[in-house]
């Protein structure tokens, strides 16, 4: 082979190379090539939590909402948020109710546990009890990714307990507003 055929294969090789190390950037950019889109493994899986504030929180709603990356459920409250521990615990506390430890089951393999202080879902008074969540114990998500359901597994001593039963144990991030405690998970 003469030295311009060797030149000519040369160039051929860099431009083949060039042009798969291109296809291989773009797919990985948006997200094809691995089963689906990319998403980061922000967050942790070690326990998080807050001190008790003064005074009792009301909660008002618990919702869950999906994005492409995350499954997102939401405490809303009045007067603030409440102090929390929020940790990962094995499926027998999880499912159990608190003071009375009865078994309350919860769908899913591995269970983020919600402990929120100081916090009530109806307010008391002379005129009777209000209730401030008149919402469900058990909330299906069947269009979450990775969140089976949340259930309440307890209210004593201003304490609410919530379970979120997960497909498996995933790193999850803890956000919160004056009046919202969000758990990000996946």
């Amino acid at each position: 082979m003469g030295a311009a055929a060797k030149g000519r294969r040369l160039d051929n090789v860099r431009s083949g190379g060039i042009a798969l190390c291109a296809i291989t950037l773009v797919l990985a950019a948006s997200g094809c090539g691995g089963g689906g889109t990319s998403c980061p493994g922000n967050g942790r899986t070690q326990p998080v939590q807050r001190p008790v504030p003064r005074g009792t929180r009301y909660l008002t709603d618990v919702t869950i909402t999906s994005t492409t990356c995350t499954d997102r459920v939401e405490f809303s409250f009045e007067h603030g948020v409440p102090g929390y521990r929020i940790a990962y615990t094995g499926a027998a506390l999880a499912q159990s109710e608190d003071a009375s430890g009865r078994h309350i089951p919860v769908a899913g393999r591995a269970f983020l546990v919600v402990h929120l202080a100081d916090a009530a879902t109806a307010r008391s008074s002379s005129s009777g009890i209000s209730r401030t969540y008149s919402g469900p114990r058990r909330l299906p998500a069947p269009n979450a990714k990775y969140v089976r359901e949340v259930v309440k597994t307890g209210e004593f001593e201003a304490v609410v307990t919530w379970a979120i039963g997960l497909d498996e144990r995933r790193p999850f991030t803890v956000s919160r507003s004056r009046s919202s405690l969000a758990v990000d998970i996946g």
